[in-house]
């Protein structure tokens, strides 16, 4: 049975500042400027400058008589090329704080440009859990999907082009020091990715309940993200309201507390070999894996499930064996409704690419807190389903 929110006698619990509303994207100056910036590097995409908000962002910043510098050369599943290339930036202009403005690509390559700045060598070389020995400079972190959990989490991840993976790196210092969330920023995103997005905080929010590191600080953010995504995704993904939009942010942070603080599991594991390998949409593979992640974990979760059948808005009395079912119907349901994609063969994936796959999985930092160990025919078993 999984036992760790009961057994665990110790807990270490640990956010950002976190600033949250509508609106409050004009104020990423005045929070860049409280952490002692006179030159920022503003790190984003293509994305978000054909959307405006890097002009929102930059006005703020000169508005805090700040002196911007936009480094916008990231893109999906940021690479260690783009990486390396803007902490060389970083340190031609002489900025001394960083923002990162975007999904989890822009503001996981801020990360990383941080972590160059001040530890050097290559970002490949820090994969793994505390493997960075400097202070970071200091982070604002404002996401503008609904899914990343970045802009709270201890965590980046980014593509290791030479060995075609995903370095996971996990450390204290990799949190920023404010995460500033405005919902208006999701007005823009298309609603294939508040699709992909809003799937990705649910699978953060259900491995990070399930996991080996969950304590009870943890599983309440992790079921209040649930419970948001269950109410408020599909509405989101069709109508794309405001109220339905702010909703997602506050499920996306609420997942991001949880993940960042107990880790996550089977899904991630095997979603960061496949992105690697594949350059896919994290979220998509995420909705693809998330089912047949939850059947294998369920034997090792039996005691949980009548709390995240509940979070998910099923009733059923308390019963594991209902609940069971109700949270595999309900998380079906979800995704068929938001128009998910369905298998790894639509996205693209290879068939024969699978044995490897499972193999890389098998060293990802994700499966530490799986709860429910598994060997590499565990995992290949898993892709051959979703396949």
């Amino acid at each position: 049975m999984h036992e760790a929110s009961s057994s665990l006698h110790h807990c270490k619990f640990e956010v950002p500042e976190i600033v949250f509303g509508r609106g409050l994207i004009h104020k990423v100056g005045s929070c860049a400027r409280r952490l002692g910036g006179r030159k920022v590097l503003l790190v984003s995409d293509e994305g978000l400058l054909r959307a405006g908000w890097v002009d929102v962002a930059l006005d703020s910043l000169r508005g805090a008589g700040l002196d911007p510098v936009y480094y916008g050369d990231v893109t999906p599943n940021p690479k260690d090329t783009e990486v390396e290339e803007g902490a060389r930036e970083y340190l031609r202009q002489g900025t001394d704080v960083i923002v990162g403005l975007g999904g989890g690509s822009a503001m996981d390559a801020a990360k990383g440009i941080a972590v160059l700045v001040s530890n050097q060598g290559r970002i490949r070389d820090y994969k793994g859990t505390d493997t960075i020995q400097r202070p970071l400079p200091p982070m604002v972190m404002c996401p503008t999907t609904c899914g990343t959990g970045s802009d709270v989490s201890q965590f980046a991840v980014i593509t290791d082009t030479l060995n075609m993976c995903k370095t996971v790196i996990g450390s204290r210092t990799l949190a920023p020091d404010i995460s500033l969330t405005d919902p208006d920023t999701l007005s823009t995103l298309p609603q294939e990715f508040v699709c992909t997005s809003g799937l990705d905080a649910l699978s953060h929010a259900i491995e990070a309940f399930f996991s080996l590191a969950a304590t009870s600080l943890t599983d309440v953010h992790a079921i209040r993200s649930v419970r948001l995504l269950a109410s408020s995704l599909v509405t989101g993904v069709r109508e794309q309201r405001p109220e339905d939009l702010e909703q997602l942010s506050r499920a996306s942070l609420h997942a991001g507390m949880a993940l960042s603080n107990a880790l996550l599991g089977m899904a991630h594991a095997l979603a960061h070999p496949l992105g690697g390998r594949y350059d896919l949409n994290h979220g998509s593979l995420n909705a693809v894996l998330l089912p047949e992640v939850i059947r294998y974990d369920l034997p090792a979760v039996w005691e949980k499930l009548p709390e995240l059948s509940w979070g998910l808005g099923c009733r059923t009395n308390g019963d594991p064996a209902a609940s069971a079912r109700a949270i595999e119907d309900t998380v079906c349901q979800l995704l068929h409704d938001t128009g998910a994609p369905t298998s790894l063969r639509s996205l693209g994936v290879v068939e024969v690419d699978l044995p490897e796959l499972a193999t890389k999985a098998l060293n990802d930092v994700c499966l530490v807190t799986c709860p429910r160990q598994a060997t590499q025919a565990d995992l290949l078993g898993v892709l051959e389903k979703t396949f």
